[in-house]
């Protein structure tokens, strides 16, 4: 596929077709870039929420910000080093490289990367939809293991936090498709870079049913699937096919009316 052509169709996806907009409203630009006004405004402030909790043998203290204003229950923790995590870290690394592999897989605690999330159990009047969302993110990372680090984010176990359940989860770093410095792609550029997602989990019989661009984050020049608590399974080949197709096909319709709205309001230009 010519992702620079858009008028190149793009390839059939079973027996569908991800139909993608072949137009921009009247005097919409190409092509877009961050105005001067958004790169002058892209600075967040430090995290200063103080989180302590326990995660299996240890307690772990970090300074939290939130990730976005939508997503309270979501944290970004920084974590602060603590002496024995240091020294139980710097022993491992004099052992040779299988028993390291394994005591972290065994003790998973010990070796966090500084920078990682905190994804509560959503509050909410219906608790038990609320636990059973919480309970299929799970099963959802615990099946697509393989693909942790590399389509989704790493998952590296469960805690208690303000007497709720807590998932802890690798920090991606790069940038959300719903935000303006995700929203540069021309729409090839973005179905091809959704389809090897979206194969990828299907492959494990995993569907991420919630087609918002929020839980799409562009990584190093690929993108990574987060937010699987609509995760659906047991879909046949012919479902996923569909379901594919139909998703890609409406990320694409919001995604153009996305960049119309950050056009506007100013955050984009005509690059």
């Amino acid at each position: 596929m010519d992702v620079h052509n858009p008028q190149t169709p793009a390839p059939p996806v079973g027996n569908y077709e991800i139909r993608l907009p072949q137009h921009k409203r009247h005097g919409e630009p190409e092509h877009y870039q961050l105005s001067a006004a958004r790169l002058r405004s892209t600075q967040r402030e430090p995290p200063t929420k103080p989180v302590q909790f326990w995660f299996r043998t240890r307690y772990v203290s970090a300074l939290a910000s939130e990730i976005s204003n939508l997503h309270p229950h979501v944290l970004g923790l920084y974590i602060r080093p603590s002496m024995v995590a240091n020294l139980i870290a710097s022993t491992i690394r004099l052992l040779p490289t299988f028993v390291q592999s394994r005591a972290q897989t065994v003790f998973p605690e010990w070796f966090l990367p500084d920078h990682v999330i905190l994804k509560t159990q959503k509050p909410g009047e219906e608790k038990e939809i609320m636990e059973e969302y919480f309970d299929i993110e799970i099963k959802a990372y615990t099946r697509l293991k393989p693909l942790q680090g590399v389509v989704i984010p790493r998952f590296y176990g469960c805690v208690r936090y303000n007497g709720t359940r807590a998932m802890i989860l690798e920090h991606l770093g790069g940038i959300s498709l719903a935000s303006p410095e995700g929203a540069m792609l021309r729409l090839e550029e973005l179905s091809t870079l959704l389809q090897p997602c979206f194969r990828a989990l299907h492959a494990f019989d995993v569907h991420q049913d919630d087609s918002n661009l929020s839980n799409f984050q562009l990584v190093d020049g690929r993108i990574m699937v987060l937010d699987l608590e609509s995760a659906v399974f047991h879909y046949s080949a012919d479902d996923r096919a569909f379901f594919l197709a139909s998703s890609i096909g409406h990320l694409a319709d919001t995604y153009l009316a996305m960049q119309a709205y950050y056009w506007h309001e100013g955050s984009l230009e005509a690059a």
